[in-house]
């Protein structure tokens, strides 16, 4: 009887079916007393990753991001993640062969990334808080640049 009260608990597995589940889910595994804001969602095939930030306009702001795996009718909760800071409320992480961008600074108008093909992309950011997510991005080395109103390299 003990062993199937065991199996039935189950691990603490987490799933979220509305984005209050979400923010709870996410709240409960940074075990932080500040307040948690979705900020970003990205959708892939089998995984939704979820960018968020803590804190308010009288704190500074972490930011990281979770990975919900896709079930039929919920997300089952995999991990979170933090993000490199690249300056004021700038940040960027590695996913997989993928790159996500975080961007809460409004002086940042743009982000530019340039291939070593050659080529560039200029990513225009038309809102803050602003994410974006560059697919395959292992495939293609390339540098990118935050980049002001008037094209210049936001430094840290």
């Amino acid at each position: 009887m003990f062993c199937l009260t065991i199996s039935l608990v189950g691990c603490g597995e987490r799933t979220a079916k509305t984005e209050e589940d979400i923010l709870g889910i996410i709240t409960k595994e940074l075990d932080l007393d500040v307040s948690v804001q979705k900020i970003g969602t990205i959708n892939l095939d089998d995984v939704v990753l979820v960018s968020y930030m803590t804190g308010n306009e009288y704190q500074a702001h972490t930011y990281g991001y979770a990975e919900f795996e896709k079930q039929k009718d919920n997300c089952k909760f995999l991990r979170t993640y933090s993000m490199m800071e690249r300056g004021i409320d700038l940040r960027s992480a590695l996913y997989n062969d993928s790159y996500l961008f975080v961007i809460n600074n409004d002086n940042c108008k743009s982000i530019r990334i340039s291939f070593k093909s050659g080529n560039e992309k200029l990513i225009i950011v038309d809102k803050i808080p602003f994410v974006y997510y560059l697919e395959n991005a292992l495939d293609s080395n390339f540098e990118y640049h935050f980049l002001n109103k008037y094209s210049e390299e936001i430094s840290l």
